[in-house]
């Protein structure tokens, strides 16, 4: 007898469940067109970019340049960070969005980037400069072989699109916020 209700409820449960639910789904559509700036596509509870997350194939990357050392430019281009460690890396990344969006920079680059700079090249004067460099992953994939055997760096496929700061390590900061050097 008990059993027999369950049921009964459970199929009572079932029958007003899914009606709510396509009335729930029905309503979402105008109401995420209001809540949302990107309201281009509609999926219960989740948006279908969070399982179709394919990147561009132009991206880009943020890179350390030294421009100098001691007065000197070097013989080719330097990229001092992405070619060290990974946390370097990161922490660049983090000083780059700091000056791009400019919230304490100048602490930043002292604090974050002079310690990376002096480990890795001493205590020499050097000019550097904090690039966004875009990257077309067409190239990558068309020189892959090169790319896999070391032949080519990623650095290899930057093209350098906007310089963000210039600092020195003795001096400061060379020049502000440079567009589209």
């Amino acid at each position: 007898m008990r059993t027999k209700s369950l049921l009964k409820n459970r199929s009572r449960l079932a029958k007003l469940l899914v009606p709510a639910f396509f009335v729930l789904y029905l309503v979402m559509i105008p109401l995420n067109a209001v809540l949302e700036s990107d309201h281009s596509e509609v999926f219960p509870f989740f948006k279908w970019k969070l399982f179709s997350n394919i990147p561009d194939w132009e991206t880009f990357e943020y890179a350390l340049v030294v421009d100098a050392i001691d007065d000197e430019p070097p013989a080719e281009t330097f990229y001092l960070i992405p070619s060290a460690d990974v946390r370097d890396w990161k922490a660049l990344r983090r000083v780059a969005t700091a000056c791009s969006k400019e919230r304490d920079c100048d602490e930043a680059v002292t604090e974050v980037l002079f310690p990376i700079i002096r480990r890795l090249l001493g205590e020499h004067s050097v000019d550097f400069s904090i690039i966004e460099a875009k990257i077309d992953l067409h190239d990558l994939q068309d020189n892959i072989t090169e790319f896999a055997d070391g032949r080519l760096t990623r650095t290899d496929f930057f093209r350098p699109s906007e310089v963000i700061v210039q600092w020195n390590t003795h001096t400061g900061r060379i020049d502000a916020a440079i567009q589209g050097g």
